[in-house]
């Protein structure tokens, strides 16, 4: 129980301490501040930011991943009503991207100014995408809990953790407009794509 309580209290202390780190990248830019000028910003020493943090790109990448569970935790609260009154599973799978949404719609400015400052970095993006590894797996469980094959299930999950990450990308560009919108009709498209026929090529 003690352990847990320390490990509880330095996941606390190492998302806050993310929060207010980014913040400070995203106003002076990612090229201008280094890790120590961010121990000094945050009013830590040096070997408490690496402790808590690593590094600047862990930084971004800790603030922007969140949780593990963060697309499969909207499904299981859902539960089976939730899936019941889908028609199909990208419609539930547009569930799972709702809290981005959500957190979009109500804060554009901060958000995109996070997405535009990792897009202006490609390795921290790659590394990004890298780490939503374990996102995409629990995605996939819930997928196969509710009847999905295995197979199908970590295609669909894929699927629609990297549609998100380009409705995102887009978003942040255009500079306005609504995220809803953007994810909304992209998750149609998907729909209307994976029911539309596939034609062969003809042959010569």
């Amino acid at each position: 129980m003690t352990f847990d309580l320390r490990e509880r209290a330095h996941e606390v202390m190492r998302a806050e301490l993310a929060e207010a780190a980014f913040a400070l990248i995203v106003e002076s830019g990612y090229d201008g501040l280094t890790a120590d000028d961010l121990a000094r910003g945050l009013g830590i020493s040096r070997p408490t930011f690496y402790r808590y943090l690593g590094s600047k790109d862990d930084v971004i990448v800790t603030v922007m991943l969140g949780p593990d569970d963060h697309f499969a935790r909207p499904l299981r609260e859902a539960g089976v009503a939730g899936r019941d009154a889908a028609t199909s599973w990208w419609q539930w799978l547009r569930t799972a991207v709702e809290p981005v949404v959500v957190q979009g719609e109500q804060e554009p400015g901060p958000m995109r100014a996070r997405l535009l400052l990792v897009q202006s970095q490609p390795a921290v993006g790659a590394k990004l995408r890298r780490a939503r590894g374990p996102q995409i797996d629990r995605l996939a469980e819930i997928l196969a809990e509710y009847g999905c094959a295995p197979a199908s299930a970590r295609v669909l999950a894929t699927a629609s953790v990297s549609v998100l990450d380009l409705c995102l990308a887009q978003w942040s560009r255009d500079g306005d407009g609504s995220l809803r919108e953007v994810v909304d009709r992209a998750f149609t498209d998907l729909e209307a794509g994976s029911a539309a026929p596939v034609r062969s090529a003809s042959v010569p």
